[in-house]
């Protein structure tokens, strides 16, 4: 008796033992995102000290007082963290602080360098989305198809995903060719193209987008906002690309205060975009965002608006990460530095995928550090 008493329990364990193998293997982890954000050509000084009263003063010349400037007003402080969260208020009281960090201040001990030699847009955005710098292959802005598959379609490939859930949304008309390999391969939205769909308002925005013209290939950012959150309620994908582009557009105009205005108006785009996707189950603490630059600019107010591979400065950016699955807010301090070849990379991590599976050469994901449990 007492020996089937004993064989009874032994099953009995077995049997719990089972049910819960069973009910861990059922539970699979939650697909994540990426939301990748670019702010074409801005500097580290505005990034992290804000309104750079030398390059204003310059601006307007010496017979004009900085001081009785409106953008003097709006956006001076006496410190370099006051100023940048006066330009860019949600980003710096908001998200660096309660859910990512950033890397790239050089008075942090903290770099992040383009390693092409190039240093302006396409050659910046082909090392940024394909892993390497293209130093052989993409030597200026011209119009050529990218030569080597981007991290947009590897993850495509490699999570069997439709081209509207791989989206990438760009104020430059340039992106057609810049966003992928392969034509068609993902879901490109640039320059003035417009967005399909019945909605009556996108219809007025894609009518309005060719009549608010400033420069002849690139459209004002705010429609590719208003484009890039209807197609994110519209088709939910799982890889969204943002190219904000007007600040560099003002800032080879050389036109300052236009420059730090449409700053400060992305601060408001990515406000818009964080809220969303905070209110929405499949992205809310599923959602990785990578915020940086596809080059830097001059240091000095002569030198300011200008970028190429013969300005110091110009190989200097900066990189934020949000991420559920780093703890790390704030400015990184003391840091090794980082390479804008390591983007591609970081960003398929965040999904769980390896891009060495596409490019062995490419520059390695950016280590997070996991929140304590």
């Amino acid at each position: 008796m007492a020996a089937c008493k004993l064989l009874s329990r032994s099953w009995i364990a077995i049997c719990l033992l089972a049910v819960s193998s069973l009910a861990t293997a059922a539970v699979k982890p939650e697909p994540r995102n990426v939301v990748l954000v670019t702010l074409d050509g801005v500097r580290v000084q505005e990034m992290f000290g804000g309104l750079d009263v030398a390059v204003l003063q310059s601006a307007l010349g010496k017979d004009r007082r900085v001081e009785d400037h409106d953008l003097y007003r709006r956006y001076w402080a006496a410190t370099p963290e006051a100023r940048r969260a006066k330009l860019m208020p949600f980003f710096w009281n908001t998200l660096m602080q309660q859910s990512g960090s950033i890397a790239g201040n050089p008075a942090r001990g903290s770099r992040v360098q383009v390693s092409n030699r190039m240093r302006i847009s396409y050659p910046g955005y082909a090392e940024l989305l394909t892993g390497q710098a293209r130093d052989a292959d993409v030597t200026s802005n011209r119009k050529l198809r990218i030569p080597f598959p981007t991290v947009a379609e590897f993850v495509r490939r490699e999570l069997a995903l439709q081209p509207a859930q791989v989206a990438t949304f760009a104020s430059w008309e340039t992106f057609d060719w810049i966003a992928e390999h392969t034509d068609g391969n993902t879901y490109v939205n640039a320059g003035f193209a417009p967005y399909p769909g019945n909605d009556p308002l996108i219809r007025q925005l894609d009518a309005l987008q060719l009549q608010a013209r400033a420069w002849p290939g690139e459209r004002f950012d705010v429609f590719t906002q208003r484009f890039a959150l209807a197609h994110l309620q519209r088709h939910r994908p799982r890889y969204l690309h943002i190219a904000y582009g007007n600040t560099d557009e003002w800032a080879h105009a050389g036109d300052y205060p236009a420059t730090l205005q449409a700053l400060a108006l992305v601060d408001g785009y990515l406000q818009e975009l964080w809220t969303w996707l905070q209110s929405q189950p499949q992205y809310r603490d599923r959602t990785t965002l990578v915020i940086t630059t596809d080059h830097g600019r001059g240091n000095t107010p002569a030198e300011w608006a200008n970028h190429n591979h013969d300005v110091e400065g110009a190989q200097n950016i900066w990189l934020a990460i949000v991420s559920p699955d780093d703890a790390r807010r704030g400015e990184w301090h003391a840091a090794p530095t980082l390479q804008q070849n390591q983007v591609a990379a970081t960003v398929a991590a965040a999904l769980g995928l390896d891009y060495a599976r596409q490019d062995p050469a490419a520059g390695q994901p950016i280590a997070l550090q996991p929140p304590s449990r």
